[in-house]
This record gives structure tokens, C-alpha cells and sequence, in this order.
């Protein structure tokens, strides 16, 4: 690869070929943008391979796994926290925009419809003798990061029950219910 993850797409899954490096998260503008100021350690790194092949029916394939750790606020609670991606896609490469709508023909059609219930079939990119594989990369990104970041439970939000409910805590017990009150006011009336 002469410039840094821009590779021949056709030849490189013709030829089976891999890729692989890592790449600090704040060199990704887009996938970074509104996000907090990532670390500058190997925990703000962003780890990708690549591999080609050619698929059942001759279609020119890329595998694209993507690795990494940003660091996001949840909405909940205000506080960062570290969100692990660790996607896998699959790249149809396509020679051009037209093809990206096009069908393929009735049996590979019929064997793909047969596989998608076991794998997800490879989403159609045009690719080309510079194709930027890190700009697939940074796309991973994007998808995998959610649009609402938030913790799975915030640091600090009261405990669950069994039954789903907070558990309750000495002081909420020992406070008065607001409608308790309300109702020894509609009592006096």
C-alpha cells in the first residue's frame, strides 16, 4: 500500500490479500465529531484488518473487522464512559454506482436469499484501484456508535429489584407519600 490504507480493492480481493493497523480515534473527523477528546493512549486507538476473497458466485469480496474503544457521555447521567465496538462487515465491491442497485442473477439471487437467514449478506460498495479501506473503517465507526450514548446503569442510580422496581432506600421509607398527605387534606374538607 503506497499511501496508508488506500489499496487496489479488485486485485486485493482477487488476490486474497490482508491488511491490517491502527490508527488513533481523533484521526476519524467524522466518527469524532461531538464526541469528548479521546485518550492518546493505546485505549484511543482504533485497531482494523482487511482481508479479500472471491465469493461463491466469483463476486469480488473485502472483510472489514473493526476494533476500538471510544470514549462517550452518556445522556443519562452526564459522565463519560468507555463503549467497546468490535464490528465485522462484509464489502461487495461493485465497478460502479449503477451496479450498486442491481440485483445479482436468479440462482446467485435464490442461493443469497437461502444464506441470509445464517449471515448477513455483504453490503455493495464501488470499488476501485484507490479504494480507502479507512474510510470504510471510519463508516464502522459511525454506525457503531450510538446516536444516544448512554451506561446500561448509570454509576450511582438506585439498585434494581427482581421485580424491576428501585430498591428502596432508609430514607425514602421513612418519607411520607405525597398523596398520604393529600389525602388527609381532602379528609379535613
Amino acid at each position: 500500500m503506497a499511501q496508508a490504507g488506500i489499496i487496489d480493492a479488485f486485485d486485493f480481493a482477487r488476490s486474497g490479500k490482508e491488511a491490517s493497523g491502527s490508527l488513533p480515534l481523533a484521526r476519524f473527523g467524522r466518527a469524532m465529531e461531538g464526541l469528548p477528546l479521546q485518550p492518546r493512549d493505546e485505549t484511543g486507538q482504533v485497531h482494523w484488518s482487511v482481508r479479500g476473497e472471491t465469493g461463491k458466485h466469483g463476486e469480488p469480496l473485502l472483510h472489514l473487522h473493526v476494533r476500538a474503544a471510544p470514549l462517550l457521555v452518556c445522556q443519562r447521567c452526564m459522565e463519560p464512559f468507555v463503549y467497546p465496538i468490535d464490528a465485522h462487515a462484509s464489502l461487495h465491491l461493485v465497478k460502479s454506482e449503477a451496479e450498486l442497485d442491481d440485483g445479482l442473477g436468479d440462482a446467485a439471487q435464490e442461493a443469497d436469499d437461502a444464506a441470509a437467514d445464517v449471515d448477513e449478506a455483504p453490503e455493495k460498495v464501488v470499488g476501485s484501484r484507490h479504494f480507502d479501506v479507512l474510510e470504510q473503517v471510519e463508516d464502522e465507526l459511525i454506525l457503531n456508535i450510538p446516536y444516544v450514548p448512554r451506561h446500561d446503569v448509570c454509576p450511582g442510580a438506585p439498585l434494581k429489584t427482581s421485580a424491576g422496581k428501585p430498591a428502596p432506600d432508609a430514607e425514602a421509607e421513612r418519607r411520607p407519600s405525597p398523596f398520604a398527605v393529600l389525602e388527609k387534606l381532602k379528609q379535613k374538607h
